[in-house]
């Protein structure tokens, strides 16, 4: 009596080359190739916004702009910013125009400009100031100006922070206007 030989299929044997040699490639291309990192050389963004009660649509970005020089603009409350003879480069931001953009590192100067409600309804008018200030889950630093901050409207504030970690921030208004404002105004992005 002869003890029946057991084959393995040639089918299965060469499907399991082929899974062995695609694995192989995925393990080799995965290390030959090293992960990038992406890194950003810190920029000076300047942001231009201007700030109304929440209801007739709170912050609201202008302009956005690169400071290509070490000074900043000359600036003054009753009149903003002024940016004669300084040298920047415009830049496009979010549609939505309240999301700022931010990497590591970046500086960031907002200059915004206090406006009162516009419409009749008594509630909106109960303030004379607008507010400024950011929180957020990283850490940042002020470099000029003071946070929180009350503008009267009509007027200019202007604040510059460094970003010294990522994370969502939220800048908003400090000064309740009236019971029906919403506080959560705008986000900074910063990766």
């Amino acid at each position: 009596m002869q003890v029946p030989k057991k084959h393995i299929p040639i089918v299965g044997l060469l499907g399991l080359v082929v899974v062995a040699a695609a694995g192989g490639g995925i393990y080799y291309y995965q290390f030959v190739l090293p992960h990038t990192t992406l890194t950003f050389a810190p920029s000076h963004r300047l942001i231009f916004m201007t700030a109304i009660v929440q209801e007739e649509g709170g912050f609201h970005i202008t302009n956005t702009a690169y400071l290509n020089q070490t000074g900043l603009p000359g600036f003054d409350t009753s009149n903003g910013y002024n940016l004669t003879g300084v040298k920047y480069q415009n830049y496009s931001t979010q549609s939505d125009n309240r999301t700022i953009q931010a990497h590591i590192g970046d500086t960031v100067t907002f200059y915004v400009k206090a406006e009162n409600a516009t419409s009749s309804d008594p509630s909106l008018h109960a303030s004379l100031a607008h507010g400024f200030t950011i929180q957020g889950p990283g850490t940042f630093t002020v470099d000029n100006g003071v946070m929180p901050a009350t503008i009267p409207f009509g007027k200019w504030f202007t604040v510059t922070v460094t970003f010294t970690s990522g994370g969502s921030f939220t800048y908003f208004c400090t000064v309740p206007c009236s019971p029906l404002h919403g506080n959560m105004n705008g986000q900074i992005v910063v990766t």
